[in-house]
């Protein structure tokens, strides 16, 4: 039995209150913000988000949500 594997889903629940990078599956479109709340389909709640185009800020969105099936990539704001 092997315990040290850790689910994508853990991972991203150890990410709530933190500033996290999404990649969206559309044109390069990339989203920053903190993490609200994340649920078991890995639909996304995030605030203060700030819309990125390549590298191009964007437009300050405020309050989202993602839905789990629109998400390339989930990463930590280093």
């Amino acid at each position: 039995m092997v315990n040290s594997i850790v689910l994508p889903v853990k991972k991203v629940y150890s990410l709530v209150d933190s500033k996290i990078v999404v990649e969206i599956k559309d044109e390069g479109r990339s989203l920053q913000g903190r993490l609200i709340a994340v649920d078991e389909h890995l639909n996304l709640h995030m605030e203060e988000t700030i819309e990125y185009t390549g590298d191009q800020r964007g437009r300050s969105l405020g309050t989202v949500v993602i839905r789990g099936n629109n998400i390339l990539t989930i990463s930590p704001l280093i």
